[in-house]
């Protein structure tokens, strides 16, 4: 089958994620889907594990538990870490945490892997990979971290920022993709979407932006 009539004949597309990020980005691409979000709890990282392996292992943890309940999807696995120096940074617990956070990266370079799998279940076969970008904020003083905390944007998010929203006033340069850093690298994406003779400008599953659901 050559890949133009592979890709029209996509299966269905599955989000494996709640993220509302994620879910605003490929609607923004067009793209057919619905979200089944992962039931698994996310396991801690190993010791001495390095984090895009382990940004690639819970990205494949997700995609293969909701992959269990469907025969034929492309279901799509994803996850987000932020990284200070070796340190993650996860979702704060409250606001403390995302003071001490914030306090932590202000004036400093850090690091937002993102692990993406693609599990093709009509054919068994899998795509995988991490994207890595380098955020700098800059020096932030206590009054600015006590007025973003009020805003509470930093809630459910990893590092205790969101930079496509007020958090974008505290960075001042970025190395590599900006979707990365929001939660979904779009050019991994497209390329592990090829690997697997999905291209998305062929698929049928890009669709006018009036019929995404």
């Amino acid at each position: 089958m050559t890949t133009s009539k592979r890709a029209l004949r996509a299966p269905p597309v599955i989000l494996a994620s709640a993220s509302p990020r994620r879910r605003e980005i490929l609607r923004g691409l067009g793209l057919r889907f619905r979200v089944e979000p992962s039931r698994e709890v996310e396991p801690a990282r190993n010791a001495g594990e390095p984090v895009e392996r382990y940004a690639l292992r819970l990205a494949r943890l997700k995609a293969r538990s909701v992959a269990r309940r469907h025969a034929s999807a492309l279901v799509i696995g994803a996850d987000t870490i932020v990284s200070l120096g070796g340190r993650l940074l996860g979702k704060p617990a409250g606001e403390a945490e995302a003071r001490s956070m914030l306090r932590s990266l202000s004036g400093r370079w850090h690091e937002v892997l993102t692990g993406i799998c693609l599990l093709d279940l009509g054919s068994g076969r899998q795509a995988s990979a991490a994207a890595r970008s380098r955020v700098h904020f800059r020096r932030l003083g206590a009054r600015e971290i006590e007025w973003y905390l009020g805003t509470g944007e930093y809630r459910d998010k990893a590092g205790a920022y969101a930079i496509q929203g007020r958090a974008a006033l505290f960075i001042d340069r970025i190395e590599g993709c900006y979707f990365n850093i929001v939660g979904f690298p779009v050019s991994t994406f497209e390329r592990l979407c090829r690997r697997l003779g999905f291209p998305l400008l062929l698929s049928r599953s890009i669709a006018p932006a009036a019929l995404v659901r």
